[in-house]
C-alpha cells in the first residue's frame, strides 16, 4: 500500500483530495430508490462518497460496496463508462479501506442490487493499512480499546454505542434544563481535591508556582454554587482518579452531578428515575421502573 501511495504522489494524483462534488448521501440514495426492480435505470445522476468495504475486480467491469455511516451501496466501474485508463487506475490504485468519490447514474443491477454506475470517480483518502478481516473482524478486546478508530470502522455496534452515548448526554441536559437547572463548569485543577475518597493526579501550576491536582469529583464547587444562590445546578464533566484500570473502571471518566436546594432523597430518586426513562426512550430501549 505504501508503494501505491508513492506511485500516486509521483504521478501527481493526490492521495488525500481536498474534496469531492458530492450531491447526496448513500442513505438518501437508498431511501429514494429502495425497491427498484432488477435491471432498471432511473436517469438520476448522483455524486456519492464512502469507504470501500467490499471489492470484486473483473475484466471490463468492477464492483465495489461503499459504506457511509450505516448505509451501503454498490458501485459499478465499467470500461464503456469510464474508459480504459480510469478502469485500470481503479484496479491498480483502490484497496479495501480507501475512501472514494463516485459520480454516476442510479440503477439496479441484473440481480436487483441497487447500484451507482460510475461515469467518473476519484480517490479521496488512501488507506495505508488494511482493515481487519471482514469475517473475523476486530475481536481482541485489548485491540478494540487501544485502536478504537479501527473498532469504530468495522463494528456497527461500536458506532451505535457512540451515538447512544451522545443521545443520553443530550437527553439528560434537556431534561435538567427543562426543570430549571443551570449548567455550570467548575475548576478541573484544584488546590485541595475533595468530594470523594480517591488518589488524585498531581501536577504543578507554573504561572502561580502552585502544586495542584486534577479533580476527583464535581461535588464541592457545585455545592458552593448552591450556597451562592444558584438553587438548582448541575455539571457533566471529567473526573480523574489515579487508580486501577479494568473493564468497568478508567482513571478518566465522565460524571453527572446535580444539586437542588430544599430537595431531599425522594426528589433525587424521582428525578433519577425520570432521567433513566427519558434516556431509554431516546435510544429506543425498554426499561421497567416502578411499573412504568
Amino acid at each position: 500500500r505504501r508503494e501505491k501511495y508513492d506511485r500516486l504522489v509521483a504521478a501527481g494524483t493526490p492521495p488525500y483530495a481536498l474534496g469531492y462534488p458530492r450531491t447526496t448521501t448513500i442513505a438518501a440514495v437508498r431511501a429514494e430508490h429502495e425497491g427498484l426492480p432488477a435491471d432498471a435505470t432511473t436517469g438520476q445522476v448522483v455524486g456519492i462518497t464512502g469507504r470501500v468495504v467490499l471489492s470484486r475486480t473483473g475484466g471490463k467491469l468492477c464492483f465495489a460496496t461503499l459504506s457511509e455511516g450505516e448505509s451501503q451501496v454498490q458501485v459499478m466501474v465499467s470500461l464503456d463508462k469510464v474508459g480504459e485508463e480510469r478502469l485500470a487506475a481503479w484496479k491498480h490504485d483502490v484497496d479495501l479501506g480507501d475512501h472514494v468519490g463516485v459520480t454516476g447514474e442510479v440503477i439496479s443491477s441484473k440481480r436487483g442490487e441497487l447500484s451507482v454506475l460510475a461515469t467518473d470517480w476519484a480517490l479521496t483518502s488512501k488507506a495505508l493499512r488494511p482493515l481487519p478481516d471482514k469475517h473475523k473482524g476486530l475481536t481482541d478486546p485489548e485491540a478494540r480499546v487501544r485502536q478504537r478508530y479501527v473498532d469504530l470502522a468495522v463494528n456497527a455496534s461500536s458506532r451505535q454505542m457512540v451515538r447512544d452515548r451522545s443521545t443520553v448526554i443530550r437527553t439528560v441536559r434537556e431534561l435538567l434544563h427543562g426543570r430549571g437547572f443551570t449548567e455550570v463548569e467548575t475548576p478541573t485543577l484544584q488546590v485541595v481535591h475533595g468530594g470523594a475518597a480517591a488518589r488524585p493526579f498531581r501536577t504543578h501550576f507554573n504561572a502561580l508556582d502552585l502544586d495542584v491536582t486534577l479533580r476527583i469529583a464535581l461535588e464541592l464547587y457545585l455545592k458552593r454554587a448552591v450556597v451562592g444562590g444558584i438553587d438548582k445546578v448541575f455539571e457533566i464533566g471529567k473526573n480523574f482518579r489515579n487508580e486501577g484500570i479494568d473493564a468497568t473502571h478508567f482513571p478518566e471518566f465522565t460524571m453527572l452531578e446535580f444539586y437542588e436546594a430544599y430537595g431531599d432523597y425522594d426528589t433525587v430518586a424521582d428525578l433519577t428515575r425520570e432521567m433513566v426513562l427519558a434516556c431509554a426512550r431516546a435510544i429506543g430501549r425498554t426499561v421497567v421502573c416502578d411499573g412504568q
